[in-house]
Order: C-alpha cells, then sequence, then structure tokens
C-alpha cells in the first residue's frame, strides 16, 4: 500500500498492524444527529484551534488535531496514510471524545497557529503509517510539540501484528 504526502511525494507504508479501524469514514460518516453534534460539542466545547482531540475507538484512541471552523486534520492507515482535513462531527461519529493536550504540562507547545499550519501543511515528507512507529498519535504530537510520541501500547500492538501476520504466512 502507498499514499502521498501533500506535497505529492509517494511513499509505501511498512507492514505491521493493520489500523484501518482508526477511519473515520464508514458508518460513522452518516451518522449525524442534532444529539450528536451537540454530544460532541458538550465534550469539546473550550476546544480550540491547534488541540489534540482524543477520539475512543473501540480497543484505542484515535488522534487529531482540531484546525477551527468544525474541522479536524488526522492521519489514518485506511485511507492509505494520508493526513487529511475532516469533519469533526463526521470524524468523532458515534465515539466518545475530548481534548486531550496531555503533554503541555511536560513540553511547550507551538502557536494555534503554526500548530494548524504543521498539520495541514509539514507533515514529514519520509514518514509513513507505521502503528508501532508513526501513527495519528505521533503525527498530532508532532504537530503540536515537535515530538513523534505515543503513549498508548503501540509498539505491543504493532509487535503482535507482526507476529499473527507472520504465522498466518507460515500457515
Amino acid at each position: 500500500m502507498s499514499f502521498s504526502s501533500l506535497n505529492g511525494s509517494s511513499h509505501k507504508i511498512k507492514g505491521s498492524f493493520d489500523c484501518s479501524s482508526a477511519s473515520s469514514t464508514g458508518s460513522s460518516m452518516s451518522f449525524r444527529s442534532g444529539g450528536q453534534k451537540s454530544r460532541i460539542n458538550k465534550s469539546l466545547n473550550k476546544r480550540r484551534q491547534g488541540d489534540m482531540i482524543k477520539i475512543e475507538r473501540t480497543g484505542f484512541l484515535h488522534y487529531a488535531i482540531y484546525i477551527g471552523k468544525d474541522k479536524v486534520v488526522d492521519f489514518v492507515a485506511d485511507n492509505g496514510g494520508e493526513v487529511s482535513e475532516r469533519d469533526l462531527y463526521e470524524t468523532v461519529g458515534k465515539s466518545e471524545c475530548a481534548i486531550d493536550n496531555y503533554l503541555d504540562n511536560e513540553h511547550k507547545h507551538y502557536s494555534e497557529k503554526e500548530i494548524v499550519r504543521r498539520a495541514l501543511l509539514e507533515i514529514p515528507e519520509d514518514h509513513v503509517y507505521d502503528l508501532g512507529r508513526y501513527n495519528c498519535e505521533h503525527f498530532a504530537t508532532w504537530c503540536r510539540y515537535g515530538i513523534k510520541y505515543c503513549h498508548q501500547p503501540c509498539e505491543v500492538a504493532a509487535t503482535l501484528g507482526t507476529i499473527v501476520q507472520g504465522s498466518s504466512l507460515s500457515s
């Protein structure tokens, strides 16, 4: 699988674990109601441009950067590993969500404008989606703090995915 970065460069996605369930597409896109919008607005009522939005998916957390006007930018594997601007409500869907700038007490973050700029234009060309090394959380922390960090057990999941893929190939 490959993807094109914002500058048009093509990149191959490394093997490991398929994180396609991080998708903001699929069933959540068609589920948009006044109740859903109200619930999301209540959870994110103090959102500001540049905030990291945590979205609780089954078994893991998905991260996106809020860029304003009910839009987010995120990095997902199922889109070929591309960074995309998306509607906040469609991205969250039925999931729970929260503002989660969890490294603010440990690291200085960029200005709101710079975080949005980095999210839209500055994904490093040499990075591809890799669950253990560069996923949605790594992308979001890179945009906000300039570091790639994932506090979820990403490396364990990637290792297990590699073992599962390897065992199914040898069967």
